[in-house]
């Protein structure tokens, strides 16, 4: 995944519009560029200078790494591939609702973030060691924030961050009854 972001960036880089042929549009993928229901993954965030393209994949390497040593490749898998599966079927199915894999990568982040709560992040160029489920709180306010602005948004955001609900969220419902059940 990595490595295939940072392909795309560089032929982007030396054919500027590149990243337009793996984006995953529906109506195109109807008339057989079949290519776009996997390539869409690759594509870099648009602010990628690269700086900051160095620091996400370095960073988008790391939680995958430290994912895969907690929960093992195939759990680690079987999230992204839920994921994947919902962007997509979101993309079929809700044509309005922009789509793009920076929601599988929060959901990869939310993931570390409650797997490992006390890992400590540093922000560049500020020294100071965060903890990694504040920075993950601040990050989905604002990846929520926008949807208040354009409601279309929330089909995607949330097909984004299916595989993050498909593992979290039955034991996060199983924690709560368990506490009414007890009162």
């Amino acid at each position: 995944m990595v490595a295939m972001n940072a392909g795309a960036w560089l032929l982007n880089l030396a054919s500027p519009g590149f990243t337009s042929i793996l984006k995953l549009d529906p109506n195109l993928i109807r008339q057989g560029e079949f290519w776009r229901l996997i390539t869409f993954l690759f594509v870099p965030p648009n602010s990628a200078h690269p700086i900051f393209l160095l620091l996400f994949l370095w960073f988008l390497w790391s939680i995958g790494d430290a994912l895969e040593e907690v929960w093992g490749s195939f759990h680690l898998n079987l999230f992204f591939l839920i994921g994947i599966l919902a962007v997509i079927l979101t993309a079929f199915f809700w044509g309005s609702a922009p789509v793009n894999p920076f929601y599988l990568y929060n959901s990869l982040f939310l993931a570390f973030a409650t797997t490992l709560p006390d890992q400590k992040v540093f922000f560049f160029p500020i020294p100071i060691p965060l903890s990694v489920r504040w920075v993950a709180g601040i990050s989905s306010a604002l990846l929520f924030l926008p949807v208040f602005f354009e409601i279309s948004l929330l089909p995607g955001i949330l097909a984004g961050l299916a595989g993050y609900l498909a593992f979290y969220l039955p034991p996060f419902l199983a924690g709560w009854i368990d506490r009414f059940r007890s009162r």
